[in-house]
């Protein structure tokens, strides 16, 4: 059986959202940065976007990404989180790191 490394963000409301990471090694390294606190704001009416304090490793991983809703991606052009809750074109700046797995909705 394949174990999962999940992530588990929470909303200043008291609701959480999990998401289960991919095996890749940006994933891996946002992973291995947690804990953190991040401030998301909406993006162009598709995603949900937050900073990172450092970039993420874009060598091993793939190199481009179709988000559908649900979608927890890193964008290497400017360095942030996307949480995607629009279906988006694909996109090679965009990194696959998971998706959500149960939680409120984005």
């Amino acid at each position: 059986m394949e174990v999962r490394r999940k992530i588990r963000f929470l909303l200043e409301d008291g609701s959480e959202i999990i998401v289960a990471l991919h095996d890749n090694p940006a994933a891996d390294a946002l992973y291995d940065m947690l804990p953190m606190k991040l401030t998301f704001e909406d993006f162009n009416g598709t995603e949900k976007i937050a900073y990172l304090p450092e970039e993420l490793p874009a060598g091993g991983s793939p190199d481009s990404c179709d988000p559908d809703v649900g979608s927890l991606c890193y964008y290497i052009s400017w360095g942030n989180l996307c949480f995607f809750y629009q279906d988006f074109r694909i996109s090679s700046p965009l990194i696959p790191l998971g998706n959500v797995e149960s939680g409120e909705k984005i």
